[in-house]
Order: structure tokens, then C-alpha cells, then sequence
């Protein structure tokens, strides 16, 4: 316990903690670690956690899949029905991973509470000011 009183006024600072953000984890291809990297940079340091690697580990590779595939469909003219089913099949991947993460714009917007540049306007109810204050505003 701390002296308390008029003598205890001794003031401390506290240096902020410096969050390391995450690395990408061992074994994964470039790709996917440049996207880990990406989107690491985004968010604060510590909105990773250790549980969350192995996620966002999915989360990369399926996006650097998506990105190959879709470059290999693109060489071919897009007459190989297989790659395009691999870039949709990862693009679904993504969107899921996405909102169990925390990373997708409206699952962002729901941790954070903060208005983005783009997003949609707010709808109004057709119901406000039927029963009380008809009129008002």
C-alpha cells in the first residue's frame, strides 16, 4: 500500500505500452504473407490476438489463392471453368473469415463505432412521428 496524504503527491507517468504487431506466421507462401502484412498494418496492434493467428492465416492464403486464380482464369481467356470456380470458392472463403475476424468494413464499423467516408447513409423509419410528435423536427 501507498503512503496517502498531503506528503504523497509524488506523480508517475506511465509510458504507453508498445504493442508489437503480429508477424506473419512460419510456412506461409509471399503472397499471403504480404497480405497478413497489409492487413495487420490496418488495425491497432493489439486487435490480433494469439487465437486469431491461425484465422487470419486462413484468411491470407485464401485471398492469395483467390488472386492467382483469377489471373490464371484471366490467361486463359476465362474458358476454364476451374479456376473461376477456385476464385469464387476462396472469395467466399474470405467474406467469412472476414466478418469472424473483425476485419470486413461493417463488422470494423460495429468495433469501432466510427463513421467510414463511403458508408451508407442512415435509413430514415417511415413510422417515426406517427403517434407522438406528428410533425415535429
Amino acid at each position: 500500500m501507498g503512503k496517502r496524504g498531503p506528503g504523497s503527491s509524488k506523480i508517475s507517468v506511465v509510458e504507453p505500452r508498445n504493442v508489437k504487431r503480429p508477424d506473419p506466421l512460419v510456412g506461409m507462401t509471399a503472397p499471403a504473407r504480404t497480405v497478413w502484412k497489409r492487413i495487420v498494418r490496418v488495425f491497432p496492434g493489439d486487435h490480433f490476438k494469439p487465437q486469431h493467428y491461425d484465422l487470419l492465416r486462413m484468411y491470407c492464403e485464401s485471398a492469395a489463392i483467390n488472386k492467382i486464380s483469377l489471373e490464371k482464369a484471366h490467361k486463359d481467356g476465362y474458358e476454364n471453368p476451374h479456376w473461376i470456380n477456385v476464385a469464387e470458392k476462396m472469395a467466399a472463403r474470405c467474406t467469412a473469415l472476414s466478418l469472424k475476424l473483425g476485419i470486413s468494413l461493417n463488422s470494423a464499423m460495429v468495433a469501432r463505432r466510427k463513421e467510414y467516408v463511403g458508408s451508407a447513409p442512415e435509413q430514415k423509419n417511415k413510422w417515426d412521428g406517427l403517434l407522438y410528435g406528428a410533425g415535429k423536427k
